[in-house]
């Protein structure tokens, strides 16, 4: 009998999963706080609450923004955690805060269910392939029952020790990231300014112990001002790198060049690039230059 899997947000990312997992063979019951982003189909349920999707279901998925809907979706009046059977298994593949995935573990300890932080790299393209990251961490024996789920969404699952670190690895991933795309707008605008154009250094500096999928993927964004339509928006880069400033703050860890990405997201987001590509946050250091903005 195939297993059955509720899933909770059905974003990009959460509707690429869910059709990935129902290629797979996997019983999916859905759940999305704006209705109408799919329908009923074979192997697939749509669910009123998330409470609904998660009666009787040994897994429960969430796919969702920010901490506040992950909070709102697990405790609250029409939150699943409650209605969770013992032993049952929530895989969280949201980006939340350091703080937020303590208290998940400690909330489905006290309900004698379990919490495996499962938080995604790659993009929604990347998910509709099956090709993403999975950092997986939590009870070992837990993370091996979860296995099947995660050969369906993604090529590979890294296994951190607790579902604490993985959500902080997933936190630490996107800060890389996106100091990455702050080194690529401050250097593609100094090349520029000197005359060398944006897409010449990129694929020059791309065939060098410099190249990365990263620096390569970024780069020929900016290179060719291709900011729309967004993989991933600038506004929930800012959400991430909020969220890895305050783990910083909690663990005493300074993060200046965080603190210079933020404030230059902020800016980006004032000038009216939020819903852009989060590689727009390269047009702050162009415009500080004296370049005129790149248009997508």
């Amino acid at each position: 009998m195939a297993t059955t899997v509720a899933f909770l947000g059905l974003g990009h990312m959460g509707r690429a999963m869910v059709h990935r997992l129902q290629q797979a063979g996997f019983q999916l019951r859905v759940w999305n706080r704006t209705p109408g982003r799919t329908t009923s189909s074979p192997g697939l349920q749509v669910c009123s609450t998330p409470r609904e999707a998660a009666t009787g279901a040994p897994f429960v998925m969430t796919s969702l923004a920010n901490d506040e809907a992950v909070q709102a979706v697990t405790f609250g009046p029409d939150g699943f955690l409650d209605a969770m059977s013992e032993g049952a298994v929530h895989l969280g593949t949201s980006t939340i805060s350091f703080s937020l995935a303590s208290t998940l573990t400690e909330r489905h300890t006290a309900r004698r269910t379990h919490y495996i932080g499962a938080p995604v790299l790659g993009r929604p393209d990347a998910a509709e392939r099956g090709e993403l990251f999975v950092l997986a961490g939590g009870e070992p024996e837990v993370v091996r029952r979860s296995q099947s789920i995660f050969d369906a969404i993604a090529t590979h699952a890294i296994v951190a020790d607790t579902a604490v670190h993985a959500h902080l690895t997933k936190l630490i991933a996107n800060l890389i990231m996106a100091n990455t795309i702050e080194i690529l707008g401050e250097t593609t605008a100094l090349a520029e300014k000197a005359g060398i154009a944006p897409e010449k250094l990129i694929d020059m500096l791309g065939r060098t112990m410099v190249g990365s999928p990263v620096f390569k993927s970024y780069g020929d964004r900016i290179a060719r001002a291709e900011f729309e339509p967004a993989a991933f928006r600038l506004e929930l880069g800012l959400k991430d790198v909020s969220l890895v400033l305050a783990a910083g703050d909690q663990l005493h860890a300074p993060l200046p060049l965080a603190s210079l990405v933020h404030d230059h997201m902020i800016e980006a987001i004032a000038k009216g690039h939020a819903q852009k590509d989060w590689s727009a946050l390269a047009l702050i250091p162009r415009e500080a230059a004296g370049l005129p903005p790149l248009r997508s």
